[in-house]
């Protein structure tokens, strides 16, 4: 993977940094069995808020108590506990305070140095370590709601395998993904995800490109088809020369287009730190003032110090340290419990400026879950038992379309025998020996007799079921109604299996992607509540991206067959036109569009519901 500089540290906790460079850290997204979590990492910091906290109280109490017996532990080294308190936790803030100083940057932080050390100076130990503890409780809540967020978005890119099945000297070994290099001969086995970006050199099979690209179904894959790193290889087994390796491959890619669209994303400035910009020139006029008209009216100057402390200590953004993060926290934990895992504040703020969403289409807008689309028989069949015969020959196969009409077969419960003669095609359909009599009667003409068979009465039909290329590769005629069909159906978003019986297609069965029940719902919502413009970025087809635009409506702009990149590219476009996007996905095909938009929606389930699966606001 890639290295990513300027990785915040707990030093740089307050207020918790913006940057998904938080996220993307080498050493978090490579070894997720092995990470520290945030809370781990900021533990000293929680640990400072307590043990100010504990001071503080123990100051206080013993001084409500006031025996003589009890003063003497009032004191630690010759300090006041509440002067130790206001040291300790005083020390962070003004390190915060002078590093801000330094590079040109007046925030909250500066107003509360000011009232503790002023504070400190008159005597006031307690006023002092009480400023400097809602200061920090303010950073611990903070940075409270930081962990939950990080691992939600650090697993989008846990992808890429650690090791690879690489050919070397005619035997396969297993190596570090570190040590395959540019053309070596990679094996993948069903159910790997692919280590490397390159071309199958042997093998076939489909792979699921969900993740990189949001197709919603597998793309069938055969010798010179391209393959890329973190996709997953589901059925047969590929050989696969690389191309690319390491940082060059394709999801290394959008992972580095995810940290320089963080990189260059201005930062949102914190309320308090803008209001503490405006104010303190007032603050600290209005206590000289103050401390000038004591002086003029007692002729002390002395007289003067307290009452401007008061002003100082007044004015101290406290509230605004204290009350941002907890109504933060209080948005997140309401939330959370919709299923939604905000990353930070920022995130809530840049939301108010939204005018145009960007959505994505699989998993998104849609279930990605496939649903039976259209279905076309020819006599002697009928629909339904043309469905019965295409699950008869799927029954045995593990593939996405297989299960899924086997289960539609099932729903209307049709009878579906049980059969020995089958293959797998990977990538193209299956091929099946069917027993005429399981048919039906209209089967029993078309069939053949093998004179091996052990029953040679039996009578068996091939049935192939599967694309334009498997049928083509068994040289049978694809007739021209059924072309015809197969337009229309493409035209309409859907992916089509056909069927044929003994060298005569006898039919065919149209699969859809399912858009979401709530999906037009949400976006007119969002039209009413003022959002002006709606987009439909999508790696799929053309005609899936405008089927879903036109059944859900108000999307203004559909763009198909998009890239990461181009995702990302369209949205900064938008951004100079003067337009605050929000990008809505899901998988790591979206993630450079939802770093580069102004707020990020991700939904970590994927292909899920809207309501119960989380979702990250980056």
């Amino acid at each position: 993977m890639i290295a990513l500089q300027g990785q915040a540290t707990p030093a740089d906790m307050h207020y918790v940094p913006e940057s998904a460079r938080e996220f993307l850290d080498k050493a978090t997204v490579a070894d997720s069995g092995g990470e520290r979590s945030f809370h781990y990492r900021s533990a000293p910091i929680y640990l400072l808020s307590l043990l100010v906290g504990l001071l503080l109280l123990a100051d206080f109490l013993i001084g409500i108590i006031d025996e003589p017996a009890w003063l003497s532990y009032r004191t630690l080294f010759g300090f006041r506990l509440a002067l130790l308190s206001a040291v300790l936790g005083g020390a962070r803030i003004l390190y915060q305070t002078l590093e801000a100083l330094f590079e040109g940057r007046i925030g909250a932080d500066l107003a509360l140095t000011i009232a503790a050390l002023a504070a400190i100076v008159l005597g006031e130990y307690e006023t002092a370590s009480l400023v400097v503890f809602i200061a920090l409780c303010g950073e611990s809540i903070e940075g409270f709601t930081v962990d939950r967020a990080q691992q939600a978005i650090r697993h989008i890119f846990n992808l890429c395998p650690p090791t690879a099945h690489v050919i070397r000297q005619g035997q396969e070994i297993d190596l570090p993904i570190t040590d395959v290099n540019v053309g070596d001969e990679v094996v993948i086995r069903p159910g790997e995800r692919i280590p490397v970006d390159g071309r199958v050199s042997s093998g076939s099979s489909t792979v699921n490109q969900s993740a990189l690209t949001g197709e919603s179904l597998p793309v069938d894959k055969v010798q010179n088809d391209q393959v890329f790193t973190g996709t997953l290889n589901q059925y047969g087994s590929l050989s696969v020369s690389a191309e690319k390796v390491g940082e060059n491959t394709t999801l290394a890619h959008v992972i580095k287009l995810v940290a320089e669209a963080t990189q260059r994303k201005a930062p949102l400035e914190r309320t308090a730190d803008r209001l503490a910009r405006l104010f303190l020139p007032v603050v600290l006029g209005v206590a000289l003032a103050t401390l000038v008209g004591w002086r003029i009216y007692s002729g002390q100057w002395s007289a003067g110090f307290i009452p401007a402390l008061g002003v100082l200590v007044v004015a101290c953004p406290c509230p605004l340290v204290l009350a941002t993060p907890t109504a933060v926290m209080a948005a997140m934990a309401w939330l959370a419990r919709t299923g939604v895992v905000v990353k930070g504040s920022v995130a809530l703020e840049r939301l108010a400026q939204v005018d145009t969403i960007a959505f994505d289409k699989t998993g998104t807008l849609t279930r990605g879950e496939l649903t039976l689309g259209d279905v076309f028989a020819i006599a002697p069949l009928d629909e339904t038992e043309l469905l019965r015969v295409a699950a008869i020959a799927e029954k045995r196969s593990e593939h996405l379309l297989a299960r899924l009409i086997v289960q539609e077969a099932n729903a209307r419960n049709l009878v579906l025998p049980g059969i020995d003669r089958f293959s797998a095609r990977p990538g193209a359909g299956v091929v099946a020996e069917v027993p005429a009599t399981v048919l039906g009667p209209w089967a029993i003409s078309q069939a053949h007799n093998e004179s091996s068979d052990p029953q040679p009465h039996e009578q068996f039909c091939v049935v192939v079921i599967g694309n334009r290329r498997l049928l083509e590769a068994e040289q049978i005629e694809i007739p021209t109604e059924i072309d015809e069909r197969l337009l229309q159906w493409d035209a309409s978003g859907q992916t089509v299996l056909l069927i044929a019986v003994e060298g005569r297609v006898l039919g065919a069965i149209g699969v859809r992607d399912t858009i979401r029940d709530e999906s037009r719902k949400v976006i007119k919502d969002l039209k009413d509540a003022g959002i002006e413009k709606f987009a439909l970025l999508t790696g799929d087809r053309v005609s899936s991206a405008l089927t879903v635009a036109a059944s859900i409506g108000f999307i203004d702009e559909v763009k198909a067959e998009m890239l990461p990149a181009d995702k990302a590219d369209w949205i900064e476009a938008e951004t100079k036109a003067g337009h605050h996007v929000a990008m809505v996905g899901d998988g790591v095909n979206d993630a450079p569009a939802l770093a580069s938009a102004t707020v990020g929606l991700a939904l970590g389930g994927g292909a899920a519901t809207l309501q119960p699966k989380p979702a990250t606001w980056c």
